[in-house]
């Protein structure tokens, strides 16, 4: 399975369309003191009652009148759309008149407005200019923007100092995005020594005050011990606090947690339902893995049309391994209609941005325009394959030597890349790498170095080197003779129906070889054999009637 790496910084600005920040996307100020206004006070009771429609009225009676925190809350209204229908244009006019009276959440609002083009012209220059006008009266979020600001150069020259000072004294005063920032400084080293320790105190500090960011960070340090002493059971925890808030990597890490049974049992259940609520937001790892579950049944009933519609999704966001899987469901019709053109499309796509085993796909299924195999292209993109590290291709380049299909016949060549593949595991290389041994093809012909890799390959139930290893036995060639292993070898090939192997038992059984003689099963053997008009069965029948 695919599984994120270590986190990446990516700084981002405190949205909190609010009058008082740090509460919620659509927090209402609710002081109650003396010096507010009856109606602007029936509204918050109105507000916390959820009857935001009678709150809308109140405070837009009261901010008509020029009550700084009712325009503010109205802003706010109109921004989320609650008791009135959403408008970014009327938020940013209520918002700004608020903030001209000096109101420093709404100027923060203000500063996120232009930060992010909503109800005016996007505009850091802006944006920063009313940041500052904020934090200079203290607020927390506006000083986390402006830290934000200079890390990322945004209506400013990029400063990693400054950027760490605002948001040092945000943090100093409780706010999470801005705790949470501040690990980040001290994790990445950001106009700070870097100090997983003190990134980790941070994180914690914010992930306790319900910042699903800052929960998600304080998991990764769980999970890789950053900072702390690696708990798979507290990573998941934390993951699992962040996912509850929509957090679609950490909906994407407890997945994979459930999946792989990482600080919880495994259970591919779990695994699928928060692959898929990741996957929804578009998490393109997560549409991916999802797409796999559906296709081979995983924690989910087995379905290749939902398969077929999330791989299409990860695909459409640029994930070369999609576009592979895609490829193949529409070259075989697996999921959808069949289409060829469209199937080899998807793999050139996938190979541009370096999938191997597209590439590999593309040599397999090369055909010119007259409909034959154009093998000289073929072998171009099995070795392209092959130095792209896909493990199948190095056989296939290794054959393409071994019979000459391009050029001459060349067996060291050919030896060099069946042994690559051999050493890598692959079943079909390591037998024909003992074909090689065995026969003394592009190497000095050593019986011995045959059978061990031709067990290494029988091991892995490649037929062809069952029927070899049994051959081998039989004949004490690089084993001591033993008709017992060969039949036991011979039997495994003959499981997949493999002629030559159905005659060799044939011949066992006829002359009671490793086992007791038995004419009627050597019969039954060759016939089995003969149906596939193997040569020397054929011949074996006839002479049982001379």
């Amino acid at each position: 399975m695919r599984t994120f790496g270590l986190r990446i910084c990516v700084p981002v600005i405190a949205i909190l369309f609010a009058a008082m920040p740090a509460v919620s996307a659509t927090a209402i100020h609710q002081v109650t003191d003396t010096v507010r206004s009856e109606g602007y006070l029936k509204g918050v009771e109105a507000y916390k009652a959820g009857d935001y429609e009678a709150a809308v009225r109140l405070w837009k009676s009261e901010a008509q009148k020029g009550d700084a925190w009712a325009q503010c809350n109205l802003g706010a209204c109109y921004m989320s759309g609650k008791g009135v229908e959403q408008n970014y244009n009327r938020a940013f006019s209520w918002f700004r008149k608020s903030a001209e009276q000096g109101n420093d959440v709404a100027q923060c609002n203000i500063g996120n407005c232009y930060h992010k083009g909503y109800g005016t012209r996007h505009d850091f220059d802006e944006a920063l200019k009313w940041y500052q006008l904020s934090a200079g009266q203290g607020n927390a979020m506006a000083m986390t923007n402006v830290g934000v600001c200079y890390r990322l150069g945004q209506g400013v020259e990029a400063d990693s100092a400054k950027a760490f000072d605002y948001l040092y004294r945000a943090a100093g005063k409780g706010f999470p995005v801005a705790c949470n920032e501040l690990g980040d400084c001290y994790f990445f080293g950001i106009g700070v020594e870097q100090d997983s320790d003190e990134a980790f105190r941070w994180y914690k500090k914010a992930a306790e005050q319900g910042n699903d960011q800052a929960q998600y960070n304080l998991a990764m340090a769980y999970a890789y011990g950053d900072g702390v002493l690696w708990d798979a059971e507290k990573a998941f925890y934390w993951f699992s606090q962040a996912a509850g808030q929509g957090h679609s990597d950490a909906q994407y890490r407890l997945a994979e947690s459930y999946y792989n049974g990482i600080g919880v049992a495994r259970d591919s259940v779990q695994a699928a339902k928060w692959y898929e609520r990741a996957a929804i937001q578009g998490h393109t790892d997560a549409q991916y893995l999802l797409a796999g579950c559906y296709y081979s049944g995983d924690g989910v009933d087995e379905d290749h049309y939902l398969a077929a519609k999330w791989y299409a999704k990860a695909a459409k966001n640029g994930d070369a391994d999609a576009m592979c899987q895609l490829a193949g469901c529409y070259y075989w019709g697996d999921g959808m209609l069949a289409n060829y053109d469209k199937a080899m499309e998807l793999y050139e796509k996938a190979a541009e941005l370096g999938n191997a085993e597209a590439m590999y796909c593309l040599a397999e299924y090369m055909v010119n325009d007259d409909g034959e195999t154009d093998y000289a292209t073929s072998f171009e993109r099995y070795a392209r394959a092959a130095e792209m590290g896909y493990v199948p291709a190095y056989n296939k380049v290794g054959n393409y030597y071994y019979m000459g299909v391009i050029d001459s016949v060349d067996y060291k060549k050919a030896s060099r890349w069946y042994r690559l593949g051999a050493d890598s595991g692959d079943a079909d290389a390591q037998y024909n790498i003992a074909q090689c041994y065995y026969m003394g093809h592009g190497v000095n012909q050593n019986y011995s170095t045959a059978a061990k890799w031709c067990r290494k390959s029988a091991e892995q139930n490649n037929v062809y080197a069952q029927y070899l290893l049994g051959t081998m036995y039989y004949q004490g060639q690089g084993v001591s003779l033993d008709y017992e292993k060969a039949i036991m070898w011979y039997e495994k090939a003959a499981e997949s129906e493999y002629a030559p192997a159905l005659y060799d038992l044939g011949v066992c059984y006829y002359y009671g070889q490793g086992v007791s003689k038995n004419r009627d099963k050597a019969i039954g053997f060759w016939k089995m054999s003969a149906e596939q008009d193997f040569e020397d069965a054929v011949k074996a029948l006839k002479n049982l009637d001379k």
